[in-house]
Parts: C-alpha cells; sequence; structure tokens
C-alpha cells in the first residue's frame, strides 16, 4: 500500500472512532427541565422545613414565656441556657442578660449555690420531689420543681420551675399561729384564776407590811419593790389574756418619768444575771425632758424585756449601752431610747419577722417568741413607736420613739 492511501486510511480510521454521539435536541431540554424542576423542588421542601423548625421554637419560646413562674433551663455547672420572661422580671434585668450566667447569681444575687438545692441530684437522674429555697434578694420563698433534661449531645441540664409560695407560707403561718392563740385562750382562761390568787395574798400582805413599817426603815424599799412586781406579774397576765384575745388593753396614762422606769428596769433585769457572762450596761441618759404621758407598769415591761433580750445576745459578754435624746420629726417632738447590745446580731433576713407572733431565733426553751410581739404591742397602744437595726456579729440596736406632752415639745435636734 501506498504512503498516500495510508494516510487517507488513517483519516478514515480516525474520523470513525472520533465521530460523537448525536443526541436529540428535545432530550437534552427534556433532561434539562428535569433538573431544573428538582432542584426548585428541593429548594421549596428546604423552606418549609425551615419555616417549621422556627416556627416550632417560636411556639416553644413562647409557651414558656407564658408561664407565670419563673422558668429555667441550666447545664450541671448552674450556667442558664433557657429562661422565661418571670425569670427576668425575678431578676430585674433581659433575658439576654440572664444567659450564661449562673442561675443562683441571677435568682438570688448569691455568690454560691442556694441553700437546699438539689440540682445536682436531679442532673445524676434522681427524681427530686419539690424544695424551698429562700431568695433574700426579693424575700420571698420559692418551691423549686426540678427535672432532668434529656439532650440528643449529651449535655446534663435540667428544667428549674419556681413557684412562689410566701403567701401560701404567710397563710399556713397564720392558720398555725390562730390555733396557738386559741391554745393559749383557753389555757390562760384556766390559770390566770390560779395565778392571781397567790398575786393578790401577795399584794395585800405586802401593804400591810409597808402600813406597819417607817419608810425609813432599811426594808420599806425592799418591800415596795415586792408590792411593785406583783403589780407587774397581773399585768403580765392581763396582757397575756389579752393577747389571746386580740383585744388591746386601754393602758392607763399618767407623767412618768422614763429614766426612773429606765433605771428601776436595769435594776430588775439584772436581778439573778450569771455573772459570769461579763455582761455590763453603760445608761446614758441625755434628755433633758423626760417626763412623758405613759403607763409606768407597761412601760417598764417593755424595758425589761428589751434589756433581757440585749444581755442573752451576748453570751460571751458585752456592753448594753442605752441612751435617751430629744428629736424632733416633722415638727413634733419625741424621746428616743435606744438599746444596743454588741452581740451576735440578726439576720437581715430575720429582722421583719421578729415582732410576729411565737417567732424565736432562740434555743427550744429558752424563749417563747412572745416578748417582743407584746412590746411591739405596748408601744402601739402607748402612742409610740419601735424600730430595729442589726448587723452580724456587730449587735442589734432597738429604737424607741415617745412622743412628748405638747407644753414640754421644744426644737432640739431635728431628724
Amino acid at each position: 500500500m501506498s504512503t498516500k492511501g495510508l494516510k487517507k486510511s488513517t483519516r478514515i480510521q480516525a474520523t470513525k472512532t472520533a465521530k460523537p454521539t448525536i443526541r436529540p435536541k428535545a432530550a437534552i431540554k427534556v433532561e434539562g427541565s428535569a433538573q431544573s424542576r428538582m432542584s426548585s423542588s428541593n429548594g421549596v421542601q428546604n423552606k418549609e422545613i425551615l419555616k417549621f423548625v422556627e416556627d416550632l421554637k417560636r411556639q416553644w419560646l413562647e409557651t414558656i414565656d407564658a408561664i407565670p413562674d419563673p422558668f429555667l433551663v441550666v447545664s450541671d455547672d448552674y450556667s442558664i441556657i433557657k429562661a422565661n420572661v418571670a425569670m427576668s422580671e425575678v431578676a430585674g434585668t433581659t433575658i439576654k442578660n440572664i444567659v450564661n450566667k449562673k442561675c443562683y447569681e441571677v435568682f438570688a444575687s448569691r455568690k454560691s449555690p442556694c441553700e437546699n438545692c438539689r440540682m445536682k441530684n436531679a442532673t445524676d437522674g434522681e427524681t427530686m420531689p419539690g424544695y424551698e429555697i429562700y431568695n433574700a434578694k426579693n424575700d420571698r420563698w420559692y418551691e423549686v420543681a426540678t427535672r432532668r433534661l434529656q439532650s440528643l449531645s449529651g449535655q446534663k441540664s435540667v428544667v428549674q420551675i419556681y413557684r412562689d409560695r410566701t403567701d401560701a407560707k404567710k397563710l399556713q403561718n397564720q392558720m398555725a399561729q390562730n390555733e396557738k392563740l386559741a391554745s393559749i385562750g383557753q389555757l390562760a382562761g384556766g390559770f390566770a384564776h390560779e395565778i392571781n390568787n397567790p398575786l393578790g395574798g401577795i399584794l395585800v400582805f405586802s401593804q400591810m407590811i409597808l402600813r406597819e413599817m417607817k419608810k425609813t426603815g432599811k426594808h420599806y424599799p425592799d418591800v415596795v419593790e415586792i408590792e411593785n412586781a406583783a403589780r407587774r406579774c397581773k399585768l403580765i397576765v392581763e396582757n397575756l389574756l389579752a393577747y389571746s384575745r386580740q383585744r388591746p388593753i386601754k393602758p392607763n396614762l399618767a407623767p412618768t418619768d422614763i429614766h426612773a422606769v429606765i433605771e428601776s428596769s436595769l435594776k430588775l433585769a439584772t436581778l439573778g444575771q450569771d455573772k459570769s457572762t461579763h455582761c455590763d450596761a453603760k445608761l446614758k441618759l441625755n434628755a433633758e425632758t423626760h417626763s412623758i404621758h405613759s403607763d409606768q407598769n407597761r412601760l417598764t415591761q417593755v424595758f425589761i424585756n428589751l434589756f433581757k433580750n440585749g444581755f442573752q445576745a451576748m453570751p460571751k459578754g458585752g456592753v448594753l449601752t442605752i441612751t435617751t435624746e430629744e428629736i424632733v420629726i416633722r415638727s413634733n417632738s419625741f424621746i428616743l431610747v435606744k438599746i444596743a447590745d454588741s452581740g451576735t446580731g440578726i439576720k437581715q433576713s430575720n429582722l421583719s419577722k421578729i415582732f410576729e407572733p411565737f417567732y424565736t431565733t432562740k434555743e427550744p426553751g429558752q424563749g417563747t417568741g412572745l416578748g417582743l410581739s407584746i412590746v411591739h404591742g405596748i408601744m402601739q397602744d402607748l402612742g409610740g413607736t419601735i424600730d430595729v437595726k442589726s448587723k452580724i456579729d456587730h449587735g442589734t440596736t432597738f429604737s424607741l420613739y415617745f412622743p412628748l406632752p405638747e407644753p414640754k415639745r421644744a426644737g432640739r435636734g431635728k431628724v
């Protein structure tokens, strides 16, 4: 074969080998259209799925925001993952500022987990009954329901719902108080006569002795004190009866030297005091006008209660400082009596409760919880007011305000 023929044959063979497959134009158009429709359909489906997920998220957020109780989702390190509007209102800030902070920091302004917190138990899978937590931030009690939250990511977390139980607790306490008052009323009615009978005898015989004794006699002041003590005991019984019936006693008002009452009350409060406690009392009676319109016996009861409370608050010793001064509040003159101890102090969470009946922080058998409640009631009956301030390990100060009679009112220190 010639070279020319070989080249021609090669061209023909190459042409046959490289011949492309010819597709009909209609087939190309149909395939392109199908791909376009599939892509468009997938886009629509993705948008629908995204919208569905967003709707679920919005509905979930709206659902937890609709819960009237504070709600949290908390991780096992106490960090907040989710919160609702009610919790943001308790915290006093927005939900955005709550997330990622510690739950005890947001809920109660604490630097460590709340007392009685059982969140860790719940994250470990324990089924926890409801428990109570006190929030000192807003002075409220909450019942906390805690449940473990299952997570696909494996992160341990819990759902916590805080239900405000403050009003319910107050109602329970009020019911318990009413039951106690009813019991006291029944007991008081029974033993009042039993106590009054021997007290009547003490009064009669002390008065008989006083009539026979000379006022210059050595023991005359002692017998006078016996008579006064018997009268105060009778008054205490009357106060207890009136208190159990929730009916105030009409005070026997008369000109009273408040400085003299303070001095005599302090003497009575220190009788039989344990000397080993090393408690001292300092008097700073600076009020120039110290005559008030009051009931001396009931005023004595107020001071004895407060003095004894002050000494009992200093088990390791200390100083009870009693001061008086004249002050003016809104053009009205008062004698201000301050009774300050250097004792253990009272927690801020307890200050609002100390005048409540039967409330006491003392050990069982050392107090009934009636002393300060009766003091508060007497101050109201006498037209005065009482206030208290305290700091742990720095002591407690009771401030008593006694209005001065109109003619005696004069401008001193203004408040």
